[in-house]
Protein backbone atom coordinates (compact mmCIF):
# COMPACT_ATOMS: atom_id res chain seq x y z
CA UNK A 1 0.00 0.00 0.00
CA UNK A 2 1.21 3.03 -1.09
CA UNK A 3 0.45 4.87 2.09
CA UNK A 4 1.67 2.74 3.90
CA UNK A 5 5.09 3.02 2.29
CA UNK A 6 5.05 6.71 2.68
CA UNK A 7 4.49 6.43 6.27
CA UNK A 8 7.32 3.90 6.77
CA UNK A 9 10.15 6.03 4.90
CA UNK A 10 8.64 9.24 6.48
CA UNK A 11 9.74 7.51 10.04
CA UNK A 12 13.07 5.81 9.12
CA UNK A 13 14.28 9.66 7.56
CA UNK A 14 12.75 11.00 10.66
CA UNK A 15 14.17 9.28 13.49
CA UNK A 16 17.02 7.20 11.33
CA UNK A 17 15.57 4.23 11.71
CA UNK A 18 16.32 2.66 8.05
CA UNK A 19 14.60 -0.51 7.58
CA UNK A 20 13.49 -1.47 10.81
CA UNK A 21 11.23 1.49 10.00
CA UNK A 22 8.94 -1.47 8.74
CA UNK A 23 9.73 -3.81 11.83
CA UNK A 24 8.46 -0.98 14.13
CA UNK A 25 5.02 -0.55 11.97
CA UNK A 26 4.62 -3.72 12.34
CA UNK A 27 4.74 -3.92 15.70
CA UNK A 28 3.12 -0.94 16.55
CA UNK A 29 -0.45 -2.42 14.24
CA UNK A 30 0.14 -6.14 16.48
CA UNK A 31 -0.32 -4.11 19.85
CA UNK A 32 -3.89 -2.41 18.10
CA UNK A 33 -4.52 -5.41 16.93
CA UNK A 34 -3.90 -7.57 20.09
CA UNK A 35 -4.52 -5.44 23.11
CA UNK A 36 -7.60 -7.09 25.31
CA UNK A 37 -10.58 -4.96 23.82
CA UNK A 38 -8.82 -4.83 20.17
CA UNK A 39 -8.33 -0.99 18.85
CA UNK A 40 -10.64 -0.19 21.22
CA UNK A 41 -9.17 -1.19 24.21
CA UNK A 42 -5.95 -0.34 22.89
CA UNK A 43 -6.98 3.62 22.79
CA UNK A 44 -9.00 3.13 25.75
CA UNK A 45 -5.33 3.02 27.42
CA UNK A 46 -4.00 6.16 26.22
CA UNK A 47 -7.69 7.80 27.49
CA UNK A 48 -7.35 6.12 30.61
CA UNK A 49 -3.43 7.88 31.25
CA UNK A 50 -4.64 11.24 30.52
CA UNK A 51 -4.24 11.57 26.64
CA UNK A 52 -8.14 12.00 25.88
CA UNK A 53 -7.17 15.03 23.80
CA UNK A 54 -4.30 13.98 21.72
CA UNK A 55 -6.43 10.67 20.70
CA UNK A 56 -9.75 12.77 19.80
CA UNK A 57 -7.49 14.14 17.69
CA UNK A 58 -6.41 10.74 15.72
CA UNK A 59 -9.67 9.84 14.65
CA UNK A 60 -10.49 9.80 11.19
CA UNK A 61 -7.33 11.78 10.22
CA UNK A 62 -3.59 11.10 9.90
CA UNK A 63 -2.13 14.93 11.44
CA UNK A 64 -3.43 14.30 15.16
CA UNK A 65 -1.29 15.26 18.05
CA UNK A 66 2.10 13.43 18.04
CA UNK A 67 2.91 12.02 21.70
CA UNK A 68 6.43 12.59 23.25
CA UNK A 69 8.21 9.11 24.50
CA UNK A 70 7.32 9.69 28.12
CA UNK A 71 3.79 9.45 27.07
CA UNK A 72 3.96 6.73 25.10
CA UNK A 73 5.45 4.65 28.43
CA UNK A 74 3.31 6.59 30.46
CA UNK A 75 0.13 4.64 28.34
CA UNK A 76 1.59 1.53 27.11
CA UNK A 77 3.84 0.66 30.18
CA UNK A 78 7.76 0.36 30.19
CA UNK A 79 7.95 -3.56 29.76
CA UNK A 80 5.86 -3.12 26.44
CA UNK A 81 7.87 -0.08 25.47
CA UNK A 82 11.31 -1.64 26.40
CA UNK A 83 10.04 -5.01 24.63
CA UNK A 84 9.48 -3.48 21.55
CA UNK A 85 12.85 -1.59 21.70
CA UNK A 86 14.64 -4.93 22.23
CA UNK A 87 13.53 -6.90 19.56
CA UNK A 88 14.29 -4.13 17.01
CA UNK A 89 17.56 -3.04 18.76
CA UNK A 90 16.63 0.50 19.07
CA UNK A 91 17.19 2.78 22.20
CA UNK A 92 14.66 3.27 24.60
CA UNK A 93 13.97 7.11 23.62
CA UNK A 94 14.07 6.26 20.30
CA UNK A 95 11.73 3.78 20.26
CA UNK A 96 8.92 5.85 22.45
CA UNK A 97 9.09 9.01 20.00
CA UNK A 98 9.08 7.18 17.03
CA UNK A 99 6.13 5.27 18.41
CA UNK A 100 4.17 8.39 19.78
CA UNK A 101 5.15 10.01 15.87
CA UNK A 102 3.53 6.78 14.15
CA UNK A 103 0.22 6.16 16.07
CA UNK A 104 -1.57 8.97 14.98
CA UNK A 105 -0.54 8.18 11.57
CA UNK A 106 -2.15 4.48 11.98
CA UNK A 107 -4.99 5.33 13.92
CA UNK A 108 -6.23 8.12 12.03
CA UNK A 109 -5.88 5.46 8.99
CA UNK A 110 -8.07 2.40 10.89
CA UNK A 111 -10.55 4.69 11.67
CA UNK A 112 -12.08 6.43 8.70
CA UNK A 113 -14.85 8.77 9.57
CA UNK A 114 -13.62 8.80 13.00
CA UNK A 115 -15.16 5.33 13.11
CA UNK A 116 -13.18 2.56 15.68
CA UNK A 117 -13.79 -0.68 13.43
CA UNK A 118 -14.37 -3.98 15.33
CA UNK A 119 -11.21 -5.68 13.46
CA UNK A 120 -7.79 -4.43 11.28
CA UNK A 121 -8.58 -3.24 7.74
CA UNK A 122 -6.95 -5.45 5.08
CA UNK A 123 -4.44 -2.84 4.61
CA UNK A 124 -2.57 -3.85 7.44
CA UNK A 125 -2.84 -7.49 7.56
CA UNK A 126 0.83 -7.73 5.77
CA UNK A 127 1.82 -6.39 8.87
CA UNK A 128 0.98 -8.71 10.81
CA UNK A 129 1.72 -12.49 9.24
CA UNK A 130 4.21 -15.12 11.18
CA UNK A 131 7.19 -16.07 9.53
CA UNK A 132 6.73 -18.97 7.81
CA UNK A 133 9.76 -20.80 9.41
CA UNK A 134 8.02 -21.72 12.33
CA UNK A 135 4.90 -23.30 10.64
CA UNK A 136 7.30 -25.14 8.87
CA UNK A 137 9.02 -26.68 11.82
CA UNK A 138 6.20 -27.42 13.79
CA UNK A 139 4.69 -29.26 10.91
CA UNK A 140 7.96 -31.37 10.90
CA UNK A 141 7.96 -32.15 14.02
CA UNK A 142 4.30 -33.65 14.31
CA UNK A 143 4.91 -35.88 11.04
CA UNK A 144 8.45 -36.93 11.95
CA UNK A 145 7.70 -38.91 15.06
CA UNK A 146 4.80 -40.95 13.00
CA UNK A 147 7.12 -42.28 10.40
CA UNK A 148 9.12 -43.55 13.30
CA UNK A 149 6.44 -45.53 14.45
CA UNK A 150 5.39 -47.25 11.51
CA UNK A 151 9.27 -48.46 10.72
CA UNK A 152 8.74 -49.71 14.40
CA UNK A 153 5.42 -51.16 14.30
CA UNK A 154 5.31 -52.65 10.50
CA UNK A 155 8.88 -53.95 10.49
CA UNK A 156 7.92 -56.26 7.09
CA UNK A 157 7.72 -52.78 5.29
CA UNK A 158 11.37 -52.33 5.73
CA UNK A 159 12.50 -54.13 2.77
CA UNK A 160 10.56 -51.92 0.29
CA UNK A 161 10.43 -48.49 2.72
CA UNK A 162 14.25 -47.81 3.00
CA UNK A 163 14.92 -47.79 -1.02
CA UNK A 164 11.89 -45.71 -1.18
CA UNK A 165 13.22 -42.95 1.25
CA UNK A 166 16.40 -43.22 -0.90
CA UNK A 167 14.30 -42.56 -4.15
CA UNK A 168 12.47 -39.58 -2.22
CA UNK A 169 15.78 -38.04 -1.32
CA UNK A 170 17.10 -38.21 -4.53
CA UNK A 171 14.01 -36.34 -6.31
CA UNK A 172 14.25 -33.90 -3.40
CA UNK A 173 17.69 -33.07 -4.41
CA UNK A 174 16.51 -32.91 -8.12
CA UNK A 175 13.75 -30.50 -7.27
CA UNK A 176 16.03 -28.43 -4.99
CA UNK A 177 18.83 -28.17 -8.07
CA UNK A 178 15.91 -26.76 -10.32
CA UNK A 179 13.91 -24.64 -8.21
CA UNK A 180 16.72 -22.99 -5.91
CA UNK A 181 14.90 -23.07 -2.97
CA UNK A 182 16.16 -24.56 0.41
CA UNK A 183 13.36 -27.13 1.94
CA UNK A 184 13.04 -25.92 5.70
CA UNK A 185 15.26 -27.85 8.25
CA UNK A 186 14.19 -29.99 9.82
CA UNK A 187 15.06 -29.52 13.66
CA UNK A 188 13.71 -30.98 17.19
CA UNK A 189 13.29 -27.68 19.21
CA UNK A 190 13.05 -24.38 17.73
CA UNK A 191 16.43 -22.49 18.87
CA UNK A 192 16.03 -19.54 21.12
CA UNK A 193 16.14 -16.28 19.36
CA UNK A 194 19.38 -14.11 19.55
CA UNK A 195 18.34 -10.42 21.04
CA UNK A 196 19.82 -7.70 19.15
CA UNK A 197 22.03 -5.84 20.75
CA UNK A 198 20.74 -2.05 22.01
CA UNK A 199 21.19 0.68 18.88
CA UNK A 200 23.95 3.10 20.24
CA UNK A 201 21.97 6.43 21.90
CA UNK A 202 22.58 9.34 19.69
CA UNK A 203 25.93 11.24 21.00
CA UNK A 204 24.48 14.69 20.17
CA UNK A 205 21.05 16.45 20.14
CA UNK A 206 19.79 17.82 16.77
CA UNK A 207 20.14 21.43 17.24
CA UNK A 208 19.13 24.30 15.20
CA UNK A 209 19.62 27.93 16.10
CA UNK A 210 18.16 30.98 13.93
CA UNK A 211 18.30 34.80 14.61
CA UNK A 212 15.93 37.29 13.01
CA UNK A 213 17.68 40.24 11.96
CA UNK A 214 14.60 42.34 10.72
CA UNK A 215 13.13 39.61 8.60
CA UNK A 216 16.71 38.13 7.56
CA UNK A 217 17.74 34.92 8.67
CA UNK A 218 20.73 33.87 9.90
CA UNK A 219 20.81 29.86 11.18
CA UNK A 220 22.66 26.89 11.81
CA UNK A 221 22.38 23.21 12.97
CA UNK A 222 23.17 19.92 12.47
CA UNK A 223 20.68 17.12 12.08
CA UNK A 224 20.86 13.02 11.70
CA UNK A 225 19.86 13.12 8.18
CA UNK A 226 19.44 14.91 4.45
CA UNK A 227 15.55 14.57 4.60
CA UNK A 228 15.79 16.36 7.71
CA UNK A 229 17.98 19.20 6.76
CA UNK A 230 15.89 19.78 3.40
CA UNK A 231 12.39 19.62 5.83
CA UNK A 232 13.92 22.49 7.61
CA UNK A 233 15.36 24.73 4.47
CA UNK A 234 11.89 24.27 2.89
CA UNK A 235 9.79 25.92 6.36
CA UNK A 236 12.94 28.61 6.53
CA UNK A 237 12.07 29.37 2.56
CA UNK A 238 8.35 29.21 2.46
CA UNK A 239 7.81 31.46 5.64
CA UNK A 240 10.90 34.16 5.24
CA UNK A 241 11.80 33.95 1.53
CA UNK A 242 14.62 31.87 -0.24
CA UNK A 243 16.66 35.19 -0.91
CA UNK A 244 16.15 36.12 3.34
CA UNK A 245 18.08 33.09 4.74
CA UNK A 246 21.33 32.16 5.23
CA UNK A 247 24.12 29.73 7.07
CA UNK A 248 24.60 25.63 6.74
CA UNK A 249 22.96 23.04 8.22
CA UNK A 250 25.38 20.02 8.97
CA UNK A 251 24.49 16.31 8.71
CA UNK A 252 26.26 13.89 11.39
CA UNK A 253 24.62 9.84 11.29
CA UNK A 254 24.88 10.77 15.31
CA UNK A 255 22.22 13.27 15.73
CA UNK A 256 19.09 12.34 17.58
CA UNK A 257 15.17 12.76 16.64
CA UNK A 258 13.77 16.27 16.37
CA UNK A 259 10.84 16.63 17.57
CA UNK A 260 9.92 20.04 16.70
CA UNK A 261 10.67 18.86 13.18
CA UNK A 262 6.66 18.17 13.42
CA UNK A 263 4.87 21.65 12.02
CA UNK A 264 8.00 22.97 11.46
CA UNK A 265 6.21 26.00 9.17
CA UNK A 266 3.99 26.87 11.92
CA UNK A 267 6.49 27.44 14.44
CA UNK A 268 8.85 29.88 12.42
CA UNK A 269 5.54 31.74 11.56
CA UNK A 270 5.35 32.45 15.22
CA UNK A 271 9.42 33.96 14.87
CA UNK A 272 8.88 36.42 12.71
CA UNK A 273 9.30 39.30 15.27
CA UNK A 274 12.76 41.30 14.46
CA UNK A 275 15.39 40.83 16.92
CA UNK A 276 14.02 37.15 18.19
CA UNK A 277 16.76 34.20 18.68
CA UNK A 278 15.60 30.78 19.03
CA UNK A 279 17.49 27.67 20.08
CA UNK A 280 16.22 24.32 19.26
CA UNK A 281 18.25 21.80 21.07
CA UNK A 282 17.24 17.98 21.39
CA UNK A 283 14.51 18.09 23.26
CA UNK A 284 13.89 21.75 24.26
CA UNK A 285 13.35 25.25 22.57
CA UNK A 286 14.53 28.41 23.85
CA UNK A 287 13.50 31.80 22.69
CA UNK A 288 15.21 35.40 23.60
CA UNK A 289 16.96 38.11 21.66
CA UNK A 290 16.74 41.65 21.59
CA UNK A 291 13.28 41.59 22.33
CA UNK A 292 10.83 42.31 25.09
CA UNK A 293 10.14 39.89 28.23
CA UNK A 294 6.64 40.15 26.84
CA UNK A 295 7.32 39.34 23.21
CA UNK A 296 9.52 36.49 24.21
CA UNK A 297 6.83 35.01 26.48
CA UNK A 298 4.05 35.65 23.97
CA UNK A 299 6.26 33.40 21.51
CA UNK A 300 7.07 30.89 23.86
CA UNK A 301 3.20 30.39 24.82
CA UNK A 302 2.46 30.24 21.04
CA UNK A 303 5.02 27.67 20.19
CA UNK A 304 4.16 25.78 23.37
CA UNK A 305 0.58 25.59 21.55
CA UNK A 306 1.68 24.47 18.09
CA UNK A 307 4.77 22.56 19.29
CA UNK A 308 4.12 18.76 20.40
CA UNK A 309 3.72 18.32 24.50
CA UNK A 310 6.55 16.94 26.36
CA UNK A 311 9.07 19.98 24.79
CA UNK A 312 11.07 21.45 27.69
CA UNK A 313 10.51 25.54 26.56
CA UNK A 314 12.64 28.37 28.24
CA UNK A 315 14.37 31.68 27.65
CA UNK A 316 17.78 31.84 26.24
CA UNK A 317 20.14 33.91 28.44
CA UNK A 318 19.46 38.26 27.91
CA UNK A 319 21.49 38.93 24.93
CA UNK A 320 21.10 42.39 25.96
CA UNK A 321 21.93 42.07 29.59
CA UNK A 322 25.07 40.26 28.92
CA UNK A 323 25.86 42.79 26.23
CA UNK A 324 25.38 45.38 29.03
CA UNK A 325 27.45 43.74 31.47
CA UNK A 326 30.22 42.88 29.12
CA UNK A 327 30.47 46.42 28.43
CA UNK A 328 29.91 47.92 31.74
CA UNK A 329 33.04 45.98 33.17
CA UNK A 330 35.27 47.16 30.66
CA UNK A 331 34.38 50.71 31.06
CA UNK A 332 34.85 50.36 34.56
CA UNK A 333 37.75 48.49 33.81
CA UNK A 334 39.49 51.26 31.47
CA UNK A 335 37.84 53.97 34.19
CA UNK A 336 40.30 52.55 37.01
CA UNK A 337 42.88 52.49 34.59
CA UNK A 338 42.93 56.33 33.95
CA UNK A 339 46.27 57.80 34.54
CA UNK A 340 47.34 60.82 36.63
CA UNK A 341 47.24 63.77 34.10
CA UNK A 342 44.34 62.05 31.58
CA UNK A 343 42.50 64.62 29.29
CA UNK A 344 39.06 65.01 28.79
CA UNK A 345 39.01 63.58 25.25
CA UNK A 346 40.65 60.33 27.25
CA UNK A 347 37.46 60.63 29.93
CA UNK A 348 34.48 61.15 27.05
CA UNK A 349 36.43 58.25 24.96
CA UNK A 350 36.02 55.72 27.67
CA UNK A 351 32.13 56.99 28.22
CA UNK A 352 30.89 57.03 24.95
CA UNK A 353 31.88 53.23 25.12
CA UNK A 354 29.55 52.47 27.54
CA UNK A 355 25.72 51.50 27.77
CA UNK A 356 23.07 52.69 30.35
CA UNK A 357 20.28 50.51 29.37
CA UNK A 358 17.48 52.10 30.73
CA UNK A 359 13.81 50.42 30.02
CA UNK A 360 11.15 50.80 27.39
CA UNK A 361 9.82 54.16 28.05
CA UNK A 362 11.73 55.25 31.02
CA UNK A 363 14.34 57.76 32.30
CA UNK A 364 14.87 55.28 35.50
CA UNK A 365 18.92 54.60 35.31
CA UNK A 366 19.36 50.81 36.34
CA UNK A 367 22.06 49.58 39.03
CA UNK A 368 24.51 48.88 36.80
CA UNK A 369 24.43 52.20 35.17
CA UNK A 370 24.75 54.11 38.40
CA UNK A 371 27.21 51.80 39.72
CA UNK A 372 29.66 53.05 36.52
CA UNK A 373 28.18 57.03 36.64
CA UNK A 374 29.65 57.05 40.15
CA UNK A 375 33.12 55.54 39.22
CA UNK A 376 32.92 58.25 36.79
CA UNK A 377 31.93 60.96 38.68
CA UNK A 378 35.29 60.60 40.39
CA UNK A 379 36.84 61.44 36.85
CA UNK A 380 35.03 64.39 36.29
CA UNK A 381 36.28 65.76 39.23
CA UNK A 382 39.89 65.53 38.25
CA UNK A 383 38.78 67.51 35.04
CA UNK A 384 40.23 70.79 34.36
CA UNK A 385 37.80 74.17 36.28
CA UNK A 386 36.01 75.61 33.45
CA UNK A 387 35.52 72.43 31.07
CA UNK A 388 31.79 72.07 30.35
CA UNK A 389 30.29 68.74 29.11
CA UNK A 390 27.48 68.12 27.21
CA UNK A 391 25.31 65.05 27.87
CA UNK A 392 23.37 64.06 24.76
CA UNK A 393 20.34 61.79 25.11
CA UNK A 394 19.36 59.69 21.96
CA UNK A 395 16.43 57.26 20.81
CA UNK A 396 15.34 55.16 17.93
CA UNK A 397 12.89 56.20 15.24
CA UNK A 398 10.78 54.10 16.72
CA UNK A 399 7.19 55.89 17.75
CA UNK A 400 5.93 59.49 17.80
CA UNK A 401 8.81 61.89 17.05
CA UNK A 402 8.39 64.61 19.33
CA UNK A 403 7.61 62.06 22.31
CA UNK A 404 10.82 61.01 21.77
CA UNK A 405 12.90 64.07 21.86
CA UNK A 406 10.85 64.41 25.54
CA UNK A 407 11.99 60.68 26.60
CA UNK A 408 16.02 61.31 25.76
CA UNK A 409 15.85 64.90 27.23
CA UNK A 410 14.29 62.99 30.76
CA UNK A 411 17.27 60.32 30.06
CA UNK A 412 20.08 62.89 29.89
CA UNK A 413 18.50 65.20 32.56
CA UNK A 414 18.98 61.63 34.48
CA UNK A 415 22.34 61.43 33.81
CA UNK A 416 23.18 64.36 34.55
CA UNK A 417 21.57 64.09 38.35
CA UNK A 418 23.44 61.00 38.75
CA UNK A 419 26.86 62.83 38.35
CA UNK A 420 25.93 65.58 40.29
CA UNK A 421 24.49 63.60 43.33
CA UNK A 422 28.23 62.20 43.06
CA UNK A 423 29.69 65.50 43.35
CA UNK A 424 30.74 66.80 40.31
CA UNK A 425 30.13 70.18 40.25
CA UNK A 426 26.70 70.93 38.12
CA UNK A 427 28.22 74.09 35.98
CA UNK A 428 30.24 71.29 34.28
CA UNK A 429 27.23 69.75 33.11
CA UNK A 430 24.53 70.09 30.75
CA UNK A 431 22.03 67.72 28.89
CA UNK A 432 20.49 67.98 25.86
CA UNK A 433 17.85 65.56 24.52
CA UNK A 434 17.83 65.13 20.52
CA UNK A 435 15.08 62.40 20.36
CA UNK A 436 15.66 59.87 16.94
CA UNK A 437 17.97 62.35 15.45
CA UNK A 438 21.80 61.54 14.24
CA UNK A 439 21.39 57.46 14.54
CA UNK A 440 24.70 56.34 15.53
CA UNK A 441 23.49 52.81 13.51
CA UNK A 442 20.97 51.61 11.50
CA UNK A 443 17.02 51.71 12.52
CA UNK A 444 16.17 49.12 10.06
CA UNK A 445 17.76 46.15 12.42
CA UNK A 446 16.37 45.72 15.96
CA UNK A 447 20.18 45.63 17.16
CA UNK A 448 21.11 48.98 15.45
CA UNK A 449 17.94 50.45 16.96
CA UNK A 450 19.27 48.93 20.64
CA UNK A 451 22.47 51.00 19.61
CA UNK A 452 20.69 54.05 18.47
CA UNK A 453 19.07 54.33 22.56
CA UNK A 454 22.62 56.17 23.46
CA UNK A 455 23.80 58.45 26.09
CA UNK A 456 26.90 60.57 23.90
CA UNK A 457 29.23 62.95 25.86
CA UNK A 458 30.97 65.57 24.29
CA UNK A 459 32.60 68.68 24.93
CA UNK A 460 30.86 71.84 24.72
CA UNK A 461 33.56 74.33 26.52
CA UNK A 462 37.01 73.33 27.14
CA UNK A 463 38.85 74.61 30.19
Amino acid sequence: MALLDSVIEDVGSRFGLGPKAGQLLREVVQMITGSPGGIGGFIEKFRSAGLGSQVASWLGRTDGAVLTGPQVEQALGSSVLGGVANRLGLAGGVAGMAIGYLLPKVIGQITPGGVIPSGIPAAFSSYMQTTPVQTTTHRVEQVAPRAISVVHDAPHLGRWLIPLLAGLGILGLFWYLLSGNQPAPVVATAPAPTALPPAPIPSIPAHLALTNDDGIITYSGVVHDESTRTSIMDALKGVFGADRVKGDITINANAGPAPWLVDLRTTMEHLKTSGVQAVFDGNSLKVGGLISDADRDGIISALRAALPAGLAFGALTDRVASLVSDVTNKTETALAALHPGFTTADLLNILNQSIINFPTNSAEIPAAGKTMLQHASAAFKQLPSGTVVEIAGYTDNTGDPAANVQLSQQRADAVRAALVSSGVDPSMLVAKGYGSANPAASNDTAEGKFRNRRIEYRVVKPA
